[in-house]
């Protein structure tokens, strides 16, 4: 079943020419492939910063997706 899922992913990939799109992929595929729980790897000061991050998150304390991609859109440009 596995080898099947493989060659089907191989093929997908194959039909992929974005640059872009197989570089996001690889950081996806990476994270999922990686053993080490990059977690591990992150400094006090990060670790903190993330947990900010995600009681923000969990209180909903966040921007809508427009005003998201906007300010990214502004990010990109500097």
């Amino acid at each position: 079943m596995a080898d099947s899922t493989k060659e089907r992913i191989y093929q997908l990939l194959s039909d992929i020419e974005d640059e872009n799109v197989l570089n996001q992929l690889m950081q996806d595929v990476s994270f999922y492939a990686s053993r080490n729980d990059s977690v591990n790897e992150l400094t006090p000061n990060q670790m903190q910063e993330l947990d900010i991050a995600i009681k923000e998150a969990d209180e909903r304390d966040t921007i809508n997706w427009d005003d998201f991609k906007k300010e990214l859109n502004e990010w990109r440009k500097k």
